[in-house]
């Protein structure tokens, strides 16, 4: 495969092409399933967060949510009403984010918000924020604040309304900045604080595990015209687009080391055409077809870049299952939300590895096939080792 006893600098640049193709092969797939590891996670808090599918622009509340609830693959249905508003906290601190008004006894059943709740002994309302809101207004758990919706001036000075709460609970979701923007309010304080609002903004819905969301969605569109349907992928385009791009400009970066392992190739091909370049002379003259030759080369070059190939995919994949198993990589949960590195591999994902790396190992064969086609049979026979 490498040019036999006495190779030489083939044997050498035959190896070197094998280790740069397993060593990029498993760099990419490394990378992809590290991609898409954070990635899940990322989705699942999105998801976690806001549901599955968000329906607003109803104007009829009380029968369309009826109706939302009874569709096929809807498991829960989450009326919520939202609206800029402030917070006061200890010392005069003060924070403006997105006041989300919901039932508060079904805040923690249909939202994942790895809550941490406070005492419910107070007769005053509970108000739940994110870790970060609740550090820069210096509140914990049972603290009092004031919230105010400066939209909605509640009396005829112009003065917003302002209600006294205590802090029920303290939500940590590490993604997008939602620690910081949005605090859930009781749906009784927010009738009272949002005076210019009537009946819900929209509802969160959260479906059964193996409904599809895409139908959910077109059969929400289709019951309800008027209505404006997002999935949670469509409220985070932005997001997922720009992890879309992350993981193309990776493939096309890591490309680079096959690419080089491919002028290895190449090389070695080159260097044992022009070792056996008597052989082949002779067979093109006992009446071997040109093309027959050049699949002779072709075979070789498939032979050692299917090696190197096949070595890298399956260190990297089994890596990537001794990492889901036994988290041989750990990571400080608090920065990245998940205690070990999270690694994740869909076949799509093999696929395009796998095409990309035999695409540019048939291109190299195919060049050096050609090269060894430039001689003719007459001075192939003539030329001397």
């Amino acid at each position: 495969m490498l040019g036999g006893k006495g190779a030489g600098p083939s044997r050498l640049t035959g190896w070197i092409a094998i280790i740069g193709l397993a060593v990029g092969c498993m760099a990419m797939i490394l990378s992809v399933s590290i991609l898409n590891g954070f990635e899940s996670r990322v989705v699942s808090r999105i998801i976690g967060f806001e549901g599955d599918i968000r329906v607003s622009g109803i104007t009829e509340w009380n029968s369309s949510i009826e109706e939302i609830q009874s569709i096929s693959g809807v498991k829960s249905v989450m009326p919520f009403q939202e609206r800029k508003g402030l917070i006061l906290g200890r010392e005069d601190s003060q924070r403006m984010v997105l006041l989300k008004a919901v039932d508060p006894g079904m805040i923690t059943s249909f939202y994942e918000l790895n809550m941490l709740k406070g005492d419910r002994s107070s007769d005053l309302p509970q108000v739940f924020l994110g870790e970060m809101t609740a550090r820069r207004l210096n509140l914990n758990l049972g603290d009092g604040l004031r919230i105010m919706s400066p939209i909605d001036h509640g009396s005829s000075w112009g003065i917003p309304r302002q209600i006294q709460c205590i802090v029920g609970g303290i939500f940590n979701i590490q993604v997008l900045d939602l620690d910081d923007k949005i605090a859930f309010i009781p749906t009784s304080v927010g009738q009272k604080l949002f005076i210019r609002k009537e009946g819900p903004d929209g509802v969160d819905i959260r479906l059964t595990e193996n409904a599809e969301i895409d139908r959910v969605k077109a059969t929400i569109q289709k019951r309800f015209t008027n209505a404006h349907v997002d999935t949670w992928g469509d409220l985070h385009s932005e997001l997922f687009g720009a992890m879309q791009f992350e993981r193309i400009g990776s493939l096309a970066v890591l490309s680079l080391i096959i690419m080089v392992a491919c002028f290895n190739l190449v090389t070695t091909l080159i260097l044992v055409t022009a070792q056996k370049v008597r052989e082949y002379g002779i067979l093109q003259v006992m009446g071997t077809t040109r093309g027959l030759v050049k699949s002779i080369v072709m075979h070789q070059g498939g032979m050692i870049g299917g090696l190197g190939i096949s070595a890298g995919l399956g260190i990297g994949l089994l890596f990537i299952l001794a990492q889901n198993v036994f988290g041989l990589i750990s990571l400080p949960e608090d920065i990245y939300f998940t205690p070990y590195l999270p690694m994740v591999i869909f076949i799509n994902d093999v696929i395009t590895i796998l095409s990309i790396s035999l695409g540019m190992v048939i291109l190299s064969s195919f060049i050096a096939a050609k090269r060894a086609l430039m001689i003719s049979p007459l001075e192939a026979i003539n030329l001397e080792k």
